[in-house]
Order: structure tokens, then sequence, then C-alpha cells
């Protein structure tokens, strides 16, 4: 861990390089511990440290940006130089407003020291109590226990400064059961809320209902999605929908929809990087405060997230989700999105299921058809056929072709819980419950 006072001195010295310039400088660094095991054994343990540091400098209207994962004088020298060089070659842009001048951070605790010191021991242990589950049934499994501190640091010649740190720590198992698997994971700040013997029931239970899976033809069923199926989902509009860039470029389906009803009355998403539920960083890329952004109310399209740059283009302030860069720009992007719960449980709706689906997970999901937030993908580690109300066969896993908008608009029931849950792809962690969407739509099968 670099740490506050550290991690500022870098940026600063970094600063006293631009001579000439306006300059904004991002340091971001992980420290990551990681047990993995595979059939029934631990295979690997191993430890690192990640840093990467951005300078971008600014002239007018022009910017370049470059990047060092080396923090020495002479990294850092060649860091701007070559933003210079990278500025230089580029043209003007006419939308750039500068960079942004500070505004108060809101500081959180999101250090846990049990994660942070979390040894290695016990984490085979915590791995141990799967494994031996798993083995006195006769199964494998396998899976990864990861724990890690994360900090980012941002300055500028502005004036911003802003640091934050926290933990994470990421438990997931997937059992095996001869052609039959089942997943389960727990995502959260603090090692104290993982309970491996809760996450070994969960996978095992997947994997062991129902010794054969049965084919079932593509259709529209209703279908239960558990959270880690959610995140998939809801991943999409995310990455699609919800951010500024897409909206001042038209495509967004919110682009022009603003105060219209979008999806059912049952759907509320928002944006909330204060809350301490989520992964929680107070501010963004730009060292702009993070502000809470909902997006859809009741149904109703309500907003989208901003960075500096299409805050100007808009007329409005930033909303503190300046994310990844696209050449020397960033594009706004939600970072803790939350999924509104209802009144509902998963056993009550597996009650009110006459005939239908439940989903565990998906499986290398992607978006052929943006403006409607069409996703695709299969199902993954537990599907299983519902019928009068109970769970009556495992099914051969199915790909799913859906657009989001409209399937949020047959939302059924949601639980009246919620936690946090990362998609397949890593790309985001959310809080979300489980939900029943009536008629999801299936459009292949598959032979496993």
């Amino acid at each position: 861990m670099i740490g506050k006072e550290d991690a500022l001195k870098v940026l600063e010295k970094v600063l006293s390089f631009c001579k000439g310039f306006e300059a904004s400088v991002t340091l971001t660094a992980s420290d990551l511990s990681l047990t993995r095991y595979y059939d029934n054994h631990i295979h690997q343990n191993l430890r690192r440290h990640v840093q990467a540091l951005t300078v971008r400098v600014v002239k007018g209207k022009s910017t370049g940006i470059a990047s060092t994962n080396l923090l020495d004088d002479g990294s850092l020298r060649w860091a701007v130089q070559a933003a210079v060089e990278s500025m230089e070659a580029s043209g003007e842009e006419k939308e750039f407003p500068g960079l942004p001048k500070p505004e108060p951070v809101q500081e959180i605790n999101c250090y846990i020291p049990a994660t942070a010191n979390l040894k290695p021991r016990d984490r085979a242990e915590a791995c141990a109590v799967v494994i031996d589950a798993a083995k006195a049934r006769g199964l494998q499994a396998s899976g990864t226990y990861s724990t890690g501190v994360r900090e980012v640091a941002v300055a500028s010649t502005t004036g911003v400064r802003a640091y934050h740190v926290g933990t994470e720590a990421f438990f997931r198992t997937i059992v095996q059961d001869g052609d039959n698997t089942g997943y389960a994971d727990r995502l959260t700040r603090d090692v104290r809320d993982i309970d491996p013997q809760a996450v070994a029931e969960e996978a095992l239970g997947k994997a062991t209902l129902f010794p054969e899976a049965i084919e079932l033809p593509p259709g529209r069923y209703d279908t239960i999605f558990e959270e880690y199926a959610l995140a998939d989902l809801i991943r999409f509009l995310g990455m699609i929908a919800f951010g500024a860039d897409a909206k001042q470029h038209g495509r967004s389906f919110m682009a022009r929809r603003l105060g219209e009803k979008v999806m059912g009355d049952n759907v509320t998403i928002w944006d909330d990087g204060l809350d301490p539920a989520s992964l929680a960083v107070p501010f963004d890329a730009e060292g702009m405060p993070k502000k809470k952004v909902v997006f859809i109310e009741n149904g109703v399209a309500r907003g989208f997230v901003y960075d500096s740059r299409t805050a100007a283009k808009d007329g409005v302030r930033s909303t503190g989700h300046a994310s990844e860069m696209r050449g020397s720009r960033f594009v706004p992007r939600p970072s803790n999105m939350f999924f509104g719960t209802g009144d509902s449980t998963r056993e009550e709706m597996l009650r009110s299921t006459k005939r239908g689906l439940l989903v565990t997970r998906f499986h290398y999901t992607h978006c052929p058809e943006p403006m409607n937030v069409v996703a695709t993908g299969t199902t993954r580690d537990g599907t299983f056929l519902i019928e009068d109300g109970q769970i009556v066969a495992r099914v051969k896993n199915l790909r799913f072709t859906e657009s989001m908008v409209e399937a949020f608009n047959r939302v059924e029931a949601i639980a009246s819980t919620a936690r946090l849950t990362r998609d397949w792809w890593g790309t985001f962690d959310s809080v979300l419950p489980c939900v029943k969407i009536k008629e999801f739509s299936f459009t292949g099968s598959t032979m496993f």
C-alpha cells in the first residue's frame, strides 16, 4: 500500500514537471492476494502489487495523455514528455471545457483492516470448507478467494486533490457433479461477512439438484433470475445507455425520452458512489465528487451520469462519473448501480410460477444491438425447470436474446433483499435483488 501522503507526493512531483501546461494526474494502486483451488486442491497462492500513473497535459483545447507503472523520477518525467508529444501531435478538441476546478469530496471509510490483513492460511481454511464439503459428497470444487486493497489519487494544476483507499474480498466456487455444476460467490469489503459454509451449501445444492439435465426448446419462459444473472443483464444498461456520452450521440434508448415511461412501474435503477453497500469510491478519475444519479424511477427515464466534458456540453454539473478513457477523453459511466427492491422472495416467486425457469447466472454475454440494449449469452451453473411452483428438472443450458428495455417492462416480482454482485465479465459491482420476468426470450439450446 502506498498511502495517502506518499501517493499525493508522487502526484505533486509530476505536476511540478509540467512546466507551461495545465495537467491532471491519476494514480491507481492495488495490493491483491489470491488463493486458487482446482479439483479439490489448492494449487496457487499469489500476492502482487500493481500500480499505474496517467498524466494528462493541456494547452488551450489540445490534450495529450501518457501512462507509466514506474514511479521513479525518470519514468515520471518520461510520462510527462510523452503526454506533451501526444498533445502536440493531436488537434484541438472543440468541446474540451478545460480541467475541472476542485469541489468538496465526502470521505467514506471503506478500508477494513480484517480484509487487508487476511493471511494466506485464512484464505486456505475458507477454501478448505468448500473443498471438504465437496469431497464428502464425492464432488469436485474449484474456485478462488481474493482479497485486496485498492487506492486511487487524483491531483491537478487547478487545485484538485483527492485520495481514497478501500478493501474488497471475493470468494467464489464452482462445484461439479459429473456434467452438472453449481455456482456461488460472495463479494464484500469485509471478509467477516463471508460464510464459507453458506457458499459451499449454495453451490453444492445447485450441483446435485437432479442428476440428469433435460433439453428444452427455445421459446419465451417466465424466468426467475438470481442476483448473479441480473448482474449481467443490468451491466448492458450501464455500459450502453446510462452515460451522457451515449445520450449526446443519440446512442441511448433514453436519449429523447427523459420524463417518459420506458420500463415497468416497479423498476427503479440508480447509481450511488457514496453508498457503503457498494464498493464505493467518492470521486471519479477527474477528482470530481460522486453524486447519486437516478436513471429509472418507477419506470420513468430520469437522468444520465456525466463527466466534466459532457456536463459542459449540456450545461449541467459533472456527476463525478469520468471513467474509462477513449483517446485523451474520459467517457462517463455508472460505477455503483442499484436495482430497487420489492416485496417478494425467491421462494414466493417459485410458488407463483406455473411453468418457467430459474437461472443462476450467465456466461459470455454480449450486446449485438445497442440501441434497444438487446443482449445475448448462455445460462450456466444451474438452470432449472419450474412447474406448478416446484423445481422439477435440471435444464441444459439455453441461449437468450432479449431487449433489456422490453424485459424490464415485464418484471413481475422483485425480492425484498439485495446484495453486492459482480457480473461475469467483472465490469460492474452492483447491489441487486432476485427478480422474476415474464416471457423472457430464449432463442437457442445447447448440448450441455
